[in-house]
């Protein structure tokens, strides 16, 4: 992770005056996302903000991602930032080729990754999924399928002419049932976060506090959420390969809150595998088909050889 953008206090104070909010006195970088910068910036009130400038998205797609995390305001979830609006009543700001949001500051850090806080992290996930969203404001909420990737885009890239090296290889090792027959419309479906690695999380004094980086969220299917989660979050000590206690500890956290369906169980395992190929392909989207950052471009490597160890596991969860 690193900062991607350079800015000075003068080009800070320049974003603010599209905000009611004062004027800045300082400033430093903050925990960046892998396409965007992120600073904390004191005002001259005492108070702190985050400013994020996009590096990577769109407008149009930094608008949809503000439209969800408003339309999670208006339901009441508790883990999720809300942008401030400009003095125009938009929910991101454009200034001198620059985009991007301002949100509240939250004072918290990334945890440690151990019983507990994977417990809390499956809780903030099924509270998620339980919002109870009325259909006219979940239809305008876009679809994770243009922002993320599930079990049909990572078959379909599988088998492109332009996949990156090994891809294909870990795919056809590791996924033996055919994701072309799948019952996908049996699964429940509503929000999901599309990248819920325990890293988008923060946590003070031992607390969740908040999730952040919902740029793959979307309307989607719950169960492919859950996959990417246990698969980013659920690690264990050198982070080569899923925790089993972590894992059953995740779902204790997620099930006191959201009881599983009997599909969902059934396809978990699979979900899991999936959750390491969708975030796999996004990083192969960024950094190696992508010019975002060229050094990373072999990273989804990482992700396909857990997958690998994952699936010698043969994990099934029926409980």
């Amino acid at each position: 992770m690193g900062v991607y953008s350079n800015i000075t206090i003068d080009e800070i104070n320049q974003i603010l005056t599209h905000y009611e909010l004062g004027s800045a006195v300082s400033f430093s970088p903050t925990i960046t996302g892998i396409s965007n910068s992120n600073f904390k910036v004191t005002l001259e009130n005492k108070t702190n903000v985050l400013l994020k400038i996009s590096n990577d998205k769109t407008i149009d797609q930094l608008i949809n991602e503000q439209h969800i995390l408003l339309k999670l305001k208006k339901y009441s979830y508790k883990y999720s930032l809300h942008p401030f609006e400009t003095i125009m009543g938009k929910s991101i700001y454009e200034h001198d080729g620059m985009y991007g949001v301002v949100f509240p500051y939250i004072d918290g850090m990334p945890p440690v990754i151990d019983d507990d806080s994977i417990f809390q992290i499956g809780i903030a996930l099924a509270e998620l999924h339980s919002l109870e969203i009325k259909k006219e404001d979940l239809d305008t909420i876009r679809s994770h399928d243009l922002v993320g990737h599930g079990g049909m885009s990572i078959y379909e890239y599988a088998y492109s002419t332009n996949a990156a090296p090994e891809f294909l290889d870990y795919f056809q090792s590791i996924i033996t049932e055919d994701l072309q027959e799948l019952p996908y419309d049996l699964f429940p479906a509503g929000v999901i976060h599309g990248d819920l690695y325990f890293d988008n999380s923060l946590f003070k004094n031992g607390k969740i506090v908040t999730l952040i980086d919902f740029e793959q969220s979307g309307r989607g299917r719950f169960i492919l959420d859950l996959g990417i989660a246990i698969s980013g979050s659920c690690l264990n000590r050198d982070k080569s390969n899923i925790d089993l206690n972590l894992l059953e500890n995740f779902l204790k956290g997620y099930e006191s809150i959201r009881k599983l369906k009997i599909i969902e169980k059934e396809y978990l395992d699979l979900a899991i595998k999936i959750g390491f190929f969708s975030i796999s392909l996004w990083r192969i989207k960024r950094f190696y088909d992508g010019n975002l950052d060229s050094s990373k471009k072999n990273n989804y490597l990482e992700l396909l050889s857990r997958a690998q160890k994952f699936s010698t596991i043969n994990f099934k969860y029926f409980t």
